[in-house]
This record gives C-alpha cells, structure tokens and sequence, in this order.
C-alpha cells in the first residue's frame, strides 16, 4: 500500500511538473514573439512613419482669370500647379482623393478642388495642373460671407495685388517598397500669402515665380 501511494504521488508531482513547464514554454515564447513584432513595428514606423518627412511640395504657378467684382459679389477662376515630391530612397507615397481649397486671408475657401488618387514612386516626382472655379461648391457646407470678402478686394484691388492662401488635408499611405507594410498619416500642407498680381490684361493676374509650401508633421 505504502509504495503504490508513493507512486501515486509521484505521477501526481510529475504532471503539476509538466503542467508548470509547458505554461512556462508559452509563456517564453510568448513573450519573444510580443517582442519581436513590437520591434518588427518600430522598424517598420522607423522606415515608413511621421519622422521621415519624406515629400516635399513645391507651388509652380498660381493664377486667377475672369476676375470681376460686382454690388455685392464677386467672380473669378482659379488655376495652380503643384509639384509633389518623394525623396525617400525606399518609400512610395500613396495619396487618396482629396480636396483643395483657395482662402482669402482668414476667410471661410472662397473654392475648391477634387484631386483624384495617386502614386509617387521612391525618388520621383508628380505635377498636377488643378482648375478652381466659384460657381462648383465642391462640396462647401457654408457660403462664404460675400459682403465681407468683397470689401477687402475691392480695397486689394486698387493696388493690383490681391493675397490668397491654398489649404489642404490629405489622407496618404507611407508604403514600404519591398514589404508593402507602412504607415498611414493625414497631410496638411499649407501654402500661404500668394500673392497675385494683375498687370495689362484686366481681370487676369498671376503670382510672380513659385514657392515652397509647408507640410506639418503629419497626425496619425
């Protein structure tokens, strides 16, 4: 009786023993698989993420045609070219559809614009020619207050300048060459005081050379 108890025990020892192992085992390799896909993601973000800044955006031309100011409204066309460029060696830029709006100063968009999807290859660059035009509301919840506006041009427009402002807010993809795997960001690039100059042609003005626009860091 003693030695079948004895024997009893020990089988009871030994499987509390394996059980304790095998916990022990998931456990383990557990923790190294956690481990290695939060490394696998910090590579990843290193690569791909905010902190690389890998496009810059340049304004070639900005243009207003068919400008008229009437009591107590006014019209006008817009035009610009923007160049996007991606200067990450290993990344390419996926930009889905978004939208452009024209400001005067502090205003509500007086326009705006659809710009369809599209994709820059790592170390390449995209020019797109994008048109405004005031009587499309593009999708604008709330008219801008034309009183307002309309007073400011007319003021502006004895100088022959007149200063706008381009705003935009773009949902893009940072996507690893190779792995395909990235990041996904929301750009606000901003291009502000442009000024435009009406010379000879009345109602038709343009803004003198190009310029830089600013792109904050982006919000995940």
């Amino acid at each position: 009786m003693a030695f079948s108890w004895r024997c009893s025990e020990s089988q009871r020892f030994s499987k509390v023993a394996c059980n304790i192992a095998l916990v022990g085992l998931v456990g383990g390799l557990s923790t190294v698989f956690l481990i290695c896909i939060i490394s696998f993601s910090n590579y990843v973000d290193s690569k791909t993420g905010p902190q690389t800044e890998p496009l810059l955006l340049y304004l070639d031309s900005f243009s207003v045609s068919n400008f008229h100011i009437f009591r107590s409204s006014f019209s006008a066309q817009w035009q610009a070219q923007l160049t996007f460029q991606n200067r990450n060696d290993n990344l390419k830029i996926v930009f889905r559809g978004f939208k452009i709006f024209v400001h005067r100063k502090d205003s509500e968009a007086l326009t705006c614009a659809v710009v369809e999807d599209m994709e820059i290859d790592s170390k390449k660059h995209k020019t797109v020619r994008i048109g405004f035009d005031t009587r499309r509301s593009c999708g604008l919840e709330n008219a801008v207050n034309q009183n307002e506006v309309v007073k400011e041009l007319e003021e502006d427009v004895k100088s022959s300048s007149l200063g706008f402002s381009l705003r935009m807010k773009i949902p893009a993809f940072y996507r690893m060459r190779l792995l395909g795997l990235g990041t996904t960001v929301v750009l606000s690039p901003f291009c502000p005081d442009l000024k435009v100059v009406f010379v000879a042609v009345k109602g038709v003005g343009n803004m003198v050379g190009g310029r830089n626009c600013s792109i904050p860091a982006p919000k995940l």
